[in-house]
């Protein structure tokens, strides 16, 4: 697998009916300042994404698009960021307003292949955190677990972590990820490849 181009496509509130068709889509979701653009980023291998060290800078669903060869064929995919939810200081209004945009854009939109739920390792999960995982669950969206900054902490920890997730998901992968060295990246893609393959497969039938 080759990554041939990565770029900033635009930023919106709702999906964009002018990608509707046969380009898959990825959604990156998780709480402020857990590395899902540097997960984008080192994924895209360029600097495709803004990192902020403020969490909820990110106030957009900023789409991406990734170009890449797999198999000898060249194909295209949609990377979603979306803002950080959980950060104490943004109002309670706002915090609102974006959990309606996130909601109705994934429950709108029928692009979306898979949601990665990018999850800081060293948290508990909280109240928040049980919420969007019930709203996963509720709703039968395709998701898989992306534990991040793995770097900052053993691999018995990451591996304890993942066992704790693995009581309440039956489907998705959970998976383990350092952008800072690298660790879990080329997993990463190819279980996002997976579904550019199955999504192949559709449109040719």
């Amino acid at each position: 697998m080759k990554i041939l181009n990565a770029k900033y496509l635009k930023s919106v509130t709702s999906p964009d009916r002018s990608l509707r068709g046969k380009v898959l889509e990825v959604s990156f979701v998780g709480r402020s300042n857990v590395g899902k653009s540097s997960m984008i980023n080192s994924l895209a291998m360029r600097k495709i994404a803004k990192t902020s060290s403020t969490p909820g800078a990110t106030r957009l669903i900023n789409l991406y698009l990734i170009e890449y060869e797999h198999k000898g064929a060249r194909q295209q995919a949609i990377f979603s960021d979306f803002p950080g939810f959980g950060y104490a200081k943004v109002s309670k209004s706002m915090q609102k307003d974006w959990q309606k945009m996130i909601e109705g854009y994934i429950e709108r939109n029928k692009e979306i292949q898979k949601i990665i739920w990018v999850y800081d390792v060293r948290r508990e999960p909280d109240r928040l955190d049980e919420m969007l995982l019930e709203w996963f669950l509720d709703r039968e969206l395709p998701f898989s677990i992306a534990l991040t900054k793995t770097d900052k902490e053993s691999r018995g920890f990451a591996a304890n972590k993942k066992r704790l997730f693995k009581q309440y998901i039956k489907k998705g992968e959970i998976l383990t990820f350092s952008a800072k060295t690298g660790e879990g990246r080329k997993e990463l893609l190819e279980h996002i490849l997976k579904l550019g393959d199955v999504l192949k497969k559709l449109n040719n039938n």
